[in-house]
């Protein structure tokens, strides 16, 4: 009697485990959600960053400004920005299609004949790629503060040196953007070219260096060249 006693306690803790698994609470289901919402923008962010290494590769669209953004939607990217004619527009959609992972591109490229001939950036490859690599990195830091949710920035890097545009509700987002893009590990510097709605748009951008820590004893002079980045690793 004991044995079958304790089989039918042992069935009944089986039962109700499935149960709860089966049935759990809203509020770990809300957890799931919310893990599978971070994931969903890590990926996106990766495939963003796979595509502005692509484009950064072309010689021929690497020296136009031309920014990619992730949609909102998994496998999507935007590309903004603008190129001197549409044949370039055209390159730089079928250049980020055929990047993987991507589903989707949505061109607002816009084409500006008038645009002054594009100069050699004088970046190296592996430059390049760390500014990718960092334009990714602090777009991640707005997507994960709640009072920047939903808005339209642009950031541009240029050897570390971050410069942030687009539009903003209130001049007190502004200067939280500016802020969290400065304490972002890497970031050399921000110049700020963002634009507070119903306001005038600064005349110059803004330059807010970063103050570098001292390094330890013995540690390699010079910048970090990021390719030792667990951000990059992912890519």
């Amino acid at each position: 009697m004991r044995r079958l006693f304790a089989l039918l306690v042992m069935i009944a803790l089986a039962g109700a485990a499935w149960y709860y698994w089966r049935y759990r609470p809203a509020d770990v289901q809300e957890a799931r959600a919310a893990l599978g919402s971070v994931g969903s923008k890590l990926q996106a962010t990766k495939t963003a960053a796979a595509v502005k290494a692509a484009l950064e590769l072309d010689r021929d669209l690497n020296r136009h400004p031309i920014d990619v953004d992730s949609g909102d939607q998994e496998g999507i990217v935007i590309l903004r920005g603008e190129v001197p004619s549409e044949d370039l527009r055209v390159a730089a959609e079928r250049r980020a299609a055929a990047v993987p992972d991507v589903g989707q591109v949505r061109n607002e490229l816009r084409v500006n004949p008038a645009m002054p001939p594009a100069e050699e950036s004088g970046r190296t490859l592996g430059e390049s790629f760390d500014d990718r690599a960092l334009e990714a990195k602090v777009k991640m830091a707005f997507s994960l503060n709640r009072e920047l949710r939903g808005t339209d920035l642009e950031v541009r890097s240029f050897r570390r040196q971050v410069t942030l545009a687009g539009e903003v509700d209130s001049p007190a987002q502004r200067q939280l953007a500016v802020e969290v893009a400065r304490r972002t590990s890497d970031v050399a510097g921000v110049a700020d070219q963002i634009v507070v709605r119903g306001q005038a748009a600064p005349a110059a951008p803004t330059a807010t260096p970063v103050a570098t820590p001292a390094a330890p004893p013995g540690a390699r002079s010079g910048a970090a060249t990021g390719w030792n980045d667990p951000f990059l690793a992912t890519l």
